[in-house]
């Protein structure tokens, strides 16, 4: 549990971000993780213009989640879960439908498509996102650092269901 940081701490980064790096795929070499590498990151991770405002808005705060869990952690997580209510907001309004459940959406939307994983056989995307949803939304321990994966995904998908 990551209690309330004393207000002598709050623009101190999480502890566990003290200690974590950067992997630069291309030439190998790990850099040590700063608040600068964080917001430059999240920076990169933008909604097209033919989005609409109201995704786009929605969408923000993901982004801001991410840049503010230099601070607190598990606000990685928190971000995760607005990108993926960005994601349905947008799914919903392209199609017009608010009473289909998210993973019928996400298949008729994205026919097919599936995550590649590093570490096992490619997902279904539709049951990879509405798995993940369905865990934070109702609850779930899990804490990792996956947060600017998840709202890159969500981005990329929001943007393709847009462009």
């Amino acid at each position: 549990m990551e209690p309330l940081k004393p207000r002598d701490e709050i623009f101190s980064p999480a502890m566990i971000n003290r200690y974590r790096g950067n992997l630069d795929h291309s030439t190998g070499i790990i850099s040590q993780m700063t608040l600068d590498s964080v917001y430059d990151e999240v920076e990169t991770i933008d909604l097209n213009s033919s989005a609409p405002e109201s995704v786009r808005t929605h969408f923000e705060i993901a982004r801001n989640l991410l840049v503010y869990s230099w601070f607190v952690y598990a606000f990685n997580i928190v971000a995760i879960m607005q990108a993926l209510a960005s994601l349905e907001m947008a799914v919903r309004q392209k199609t017009g439908d608010d009473k289909t459940v998210f993973k019928n959406l996400l298949d008729k939307v994205f026919r097919d498509q599936k995550l590649v994983s590093p570490i096992g056989p490619p997902l279904g995307l539709s049951i990879a996102i509405s798995k993940l949803r369905n865990d934070l939304a109702h609850g779930s321990p899990m804490l990792h650092g996956q947060g600017a994966k998840w709202v890159r995904i969500c981005a990329d998908l929001i943007n393709e269901l847009y462009s």
